[in-house]
């Protein structure tokens, strides 16, 4: 039998990032996947957020530019357009990214194969689990791609295998009455999703389309019929949700549509789809609304090719609770989303870059799965979850309301208001509010922050540079040897950086958790005098938009996001691995103070 820290089930990309979360500090896992390869049907398209950011050193998907509402069909104008291509959530990174799950899921498997703390075994179904309490293990049985029955030991066990998965159905369900529930709002209904390649008519292969004679070009014809952007549309007509993703040169089409009720699985899904479809790519107008004289010109089929077309069942659910002794869920196990958001990816990822940090710190501290310390930490760890998952649940059903029904009085109200926030440019903090990202989880009664002392916040992310060095993400800060950061901001340190050192020596918290490794430098004000402290690692100082000339920055960047974020005047900020403030503080007496809060909050009693 073999043994990891950590059994996950599941590959998809909250079971991927939750396994390269762990290994940025060192801690082993083992990946459990009933698959061989990636699934290639139809799936998100969407990262929303800071899954983004988590996601930052793969980057190599399309930015969105736009969001566009319409009514009808993408043909007609929209009657919103919200373009994201600001940096709005102050994270250098885009706040959206369309993307192919299937290259999304190779990426993170190629890092995954890099990493000697990843294990991933393919053609692995999980069969069943023993737990032992003596011995505070979990032995997880499994079939492996032979069909040979195996086991594999663990200290926890996370499910991320999706809404249908064994952990959760098998495991969690008739044992602990873990079950997903309704969430903020009721929905339920079923959808088609399909991806197209759009191969595009020219001169050669169709001489006789009418839009040469107008003096279209082959991508002109492929802008005209299939726009830029994301689009959502509103009855009349079936809600849609469809746009370009991926690679441009690989002009791939996401369509998605709403059906009856009454649907039924033995429909064909694909003859309902192009019967929603080619109405759309048949136009009477060009871009600009003038009539074609020509009249009526339609989209060759044959150069739609349909990659993938199927039915999906779709409902607003999440877990009432997210575990129980040493079994977690992550992800589609843990809840469920509407397609209309493009929320479903990014909060799985959320989930596991929250999680890991915890359960490095468990692993490394020595606390056992039975013990206070990991049912605190695991507890604060699922009401902030439940908390970003209510946010983006609000999100959800925003767009919902706009792109799933006739208008009504109010639809009619709300497409008024963001078509005015918008129109101001408002419309940043009607994201804001819905996403909750600046405000992290200061709304969490009981998260893992001290509230007191300004905690729950999220980390803006900018660009930050020391001296004699390139500008790096500020993110980079929080790459310590230890679970947490210790910030200190000024521009003199003297005494200061010995006091602090003292005291945590004095507070005798875990070495894992925090000590002298923890400790970052940062000056605010680029023009200070800084000095610094000799044998320590180097002083950092924000990066402002006109010292980076050479980098494509977004739209909106802003270096004093982050110390807004933090609040100011400020001495120091304990961070977390998740980009999340713990405290801030304004002297080395609240530090202290602070200290021992936090040994409290990860004392064990078994």
């Amino acid at each position: 039998m073999t043994n990891a820290p950590v059994v996950i089930v599941g590959a998809g990309p909250s079971g991927l990032v939750l396994a390269l979360s762990l290994a940025r500090h060192g801690v082993s896992s083992t990946i459990l996947e009933r698959e061989t390869g990636i699934t290639e049907d139809p799936r998100g398209v969407f990262l929303a957020g800071d899954a983004n950011r988590i996601l930052q050193d793969l980057g190599s998907n399309k930015v969105v530019e736009e969001i566009r509402f319409h009514k009808s069909s993408f043909k007609n104008p929209p009657f919103i357009t919200v373009d994201i291509r600001k940096d709005t959530l102050k994270q250098v990174v885009p706040d959206g990214v369309l993307q192919i799950q299937p290259r999304l899921e190779h990426a993170l498997r190629t890092l995954v194969s890099r990493s000697p703390f990843c294990n991933l075994r393919e053609g692995c179904e999980v069969t069943g689990r023993t737990e032992c309490g003596r011995t505070s293990t979990t032995v997880v049985h499994y079939r492996d791609p032979s069909g040979s029955a195996r086991d594999i030991a663990c200290t926890w066990l996370v499910g991320a295998d999706g809404k249908k998965g064994i952990v959760r159905k098998k495991f969690l369900e008739p044992t602990a009455g873990i079950r997903q529930e309704t969430g903020l709002f009721a929905y339920e209904g079923t959808w088609i999703a399909a991806n197209l390649r759009i191969k595009g008519p020219t001169p050669q292969s169709h001489p006789d389309f009418p839009l040469w004679a107008l003096g279209y070009t082959p991508e002109q014809v492929y802008d005209l019929f299939w726009p830029r952007h994301w689009h959502f549309c509103s009855p009349p007509g079936s809600p849609t949700a469809c746009g370009r993703f991926g690679p441009h040169a690989d002009r791939i089409w996401r369509h998605e549509i709403a059906v009856p009720n009454d649907w039924a699985g033995d429909m064909d899904a694909e003859e309902m789809l192009l019967g929603h479809l080619l109405p759309m790519v048949t136009r009477t107008q060009d871009e600009n609304g003038e009539s074609f004289p020509c009249g009526e010109v339609a989209f060759p089929r044959e150069c739609i090719e349909v990659l993938r077309c199927r039915s999906f069942r779709f409902a607003q659910k999440v877990v009432n609770r997210w575990f129980f002794g040493r079994t977690i869920l992550t992800g589609d196990a843990a809840h469920v989303f509407p397609p209309f958001g493009g929320q479903g990816i990014a909060c799985g990822i959320r989930d596991a870059y929250a999680l890991a940090w915890r359960l490095a710190a468990l692993l490394k501290i020595g606390h056992p799965p039975e013990g206070k310390a990991a049912e605190r930490l695991l507890t604060m760890w699922s009401e902030e979850r439940r908390q970003g998952v209510d946010d983006s649940t609000r999100l959800t059903r925003v767009n919902g309301l706009m792109c799933n029904n006739e208008e009504g009085w109010l639809q009619y109200a709300v497409r008024k208001a963001m078509d005015f926030l918008v129109r101001f440019q408002l419309f940043g903090f009607l994201k804001m509010n819905f996403q909750s990202d600046s405000h992290g989880y200061k709304p969490t009664k009981n998260g893992f922050f001290l509230e007191k002392f300004g905690g729950g916040p999220k980390l803006a992310q900018v660009y930050v540079q020391a001296r004699g060095q390139e500008p790096v993400l500020s993110d980079e800060l929080l790459r310590r040897q230890t679970i947490l950061t210790l910030l200190i901001i000024g521009s003199h340190y003297g005494d200061l950086d010995s006091q602090v050192k003292e005291s945590l020596r004095r507070a005798k918290l875990p070495q894992e958790l925090l000590s002298e490794k923890s400790i970052a430098y940062l000056s605010p004000d680029a023009s200070a005098t800084t000095q610094p402290v000799a044998g320590a690692e180097p002083v950092f100082h924000l990066c402002k938009e006109q010292g980076l000339s050479n980098l494509n920055l977004r739209p909106g960047y802003d270096a004093g996001a982050y110390m807004d974020r933090i609040g100011t005047p400020a001495k120091f900020a304990i961070l977390r691995p998740d980009c999340i403030v713990f405290e801030v503080i304004g002297s080395v007496a609240e530090l202290e103070q602070c200290l021992v809060l936090l040994g409290e909050m990860i004392e064990d009693d078994v």
